[in-house]
Formats: C-alpha cells, sequence, structure tokens
C-alpha cells in the first residue's frame, strides 16, 4: 500500500503539478492578452483624442468658415451699397450736367437771337444807307445837270451880255 499511495501521491503530484502548469501557462496568456488589451485600450484613448481634436479643429474651421461667409456677405452688401450709391451719384452728375448743357444752349440761342436782331438792325441800316446813297447820287446827278443848265445859262447871258456891249459901242 506504501506504493499504492505513492502512486496516488505520485499522481496526485502530477495532476497538480500539470494542473498548476497549465494554470500557470492560461495566467500567463491572460496576463500577456490583458497587456496587449490595456496597449490597445491606451491606442483608442489615443485615437480617440486625435479623433476630438480634428473634430475640434474642424469646428474651428466651420467657425471660421461661417464668420467669413458672413463677412463676405457683409462686404457683398457694402459693395452693392457702393455701387448704388456710384450709380446715382452718376445719374445725379449726368442730371446736372445735362441741366448745365440745356442752360449753355439756351443762353447760345439767346445770343443767336440777339444776333440775328443786330444783323436785322445792320441790315435796316445798310439798307438805309444804301437808299441815301441812291438818293444823294440822284441828288448829285440832278445837281449837276442843274449846275450844267445854270453853267450854261450863265455862259449864255454872258455871250449875250458880251454882245449887247460890243453892239453898244
Amino acid at each position: 500500500m506504501k506504493i499504492k499511495k505513492i502512486i496516488i501521491a505520485a499522481t496526485t503530484f502530477a495532476i497538480v503539478f500539470s494542473t498548476c502548469i497549465g494554470i500557470k501557462s492560461l495566467a500567463d496568456n491572460y496576463w500577456t492578452g490583458h497587456g496587449e488589451i490595456q496597449t490597445i485600450n491606451n491606442n483608442i484613448d489615443t485615437l480617440s483624442n486625435r479623433v476630438k481634436s480634428k473634430n475640434q479643429v474642424i469646428s474651428d474651421l466651420n467657425q471660421t468658415i461661417a464668420n467669413l461667409k458672413s463677412s463676405v456677405d457683409s462686404q457683398s452688401s457694402q459693395v452693392n451699397s457702393l455701387q448704388t450709391q456710384l450709380t446715382q451719384a452718376n445719374v445725379d452728375k449726368q442730371n446736372e450736367i445735362n441741366a448745365k448743357i440745356n442752360e449753355i444752349n439756351t443762353k447760345i440761342a439767346e445770343g443767336n437771337q440777339k444776333v440775328a436782331d443786330k444783323q436785322k438792325e445792320v441790315d435796316t441800316a445798310n439798307q438805309t444807307i444804301s437808299q441815301l446813297n441812291q438818293q444823294l447820287n440822284d441828288l448829285r446827278q440832278k445837281s449837276g445837270q442843274d449846275n450844267d443848265q445854270a453853267l450854261r445859262e450863265v455862259q449864255d447871258t454872258r455871250a449875250k451880255s458880251d454882245q449887247a456891249v460890243k453892239d453898244a459901242q
């Protein structure tokens, strides 16, 4: 029985020893896997932090884009307002220029009318001068004819008086 006890003890020892080795091996594998799980969890945390960081950057960029769009809209509105003001200023200036042109054209028309009136006066004066010159020429011609006739009569009278003086001697 001693041998039986030894065999049972040896078998029990072998079973317990094998079980311990198996449990140790299982525990080593568990703890090795546990380390890997920790590494994976750390990697997941790192990736999660990176994703959160990237999401924050994206959020910041989206906010910047929204601000820039708002700024562009504001600037576009201001440009449209300035273009409207410029257009109105151009229309006002063109109206002012047209008013000045009309005023100048009115003054030119008035000046032309005054020139035409003065030209009529000059034409009337020239016609009067022409008529007076014609009358003067007619009077000169008539006066010349009268003078010629008077001169002839005087000459005839002198010749007659010379004849009468000759005859009276």
